[in-house]
């Protein structure tokens, strides 16, 4: 959650990351034209987005199970996803009070969705693994 605040700063708005994700884009796209980039680099933002808070559901899933038996609960999942989501909206508040950002509740809207992936993913797994164990 600290990484993700310290990406919510004004060093990480849209106008300083601008600086360094599209000369990236140039580089690997030189035909992109202008309205193009604009469009790559909202991409680039939004799946940071997701990602971020994918790896966030996911440790928070493994910190409600702490090592316990069985692998899955969806009581672990449901604790998961409360407190991501409720920190991707306290994440956009914060970012109400810092220059050159905004809060949005569709980047929330990203956010949470990228926890609900982590826990199907976790979920899906759990399914799998079990499948395995009754096979053997």
């Amino acid at each position: 959650m600290a990484v993700i605040s310290l990406l919510s700063t004004e060093p990480f708005s849209a106008s300083n990351t601008n600086r360094y994700i599209d000369p990236l884009l140039r580089v690997f796209f030189p035909s992109l034209r202008p309205a193009d980039f604009v469009f790559a680099h909202t991409v680039i933002r939004k799946t940071a987005h997701f990602v971020e808070f994918f790896i966030l559901g996911s440790l928070l899933y493994w910190a409600c199970r702490r090592g316990r038996w069985p692998r899955w609960r969806a009581t672990w999942m449901v604790q998961a996803l409360v407190v991501a989501v409720l920190y991707s909206l306290v994440d956009e508040f914060h970012q109400a009070f810092v220059p050159n950002r905004t809060p949005s509740l569709f980047d929330s809207g990203v956010d949470s969705l990228g926890v609900v992936v982590s826990q199907a993913c976790i979920y899906l797994r759990h399914v799998m693994l079990s499948r395995v164990s009754l096979l053997r």
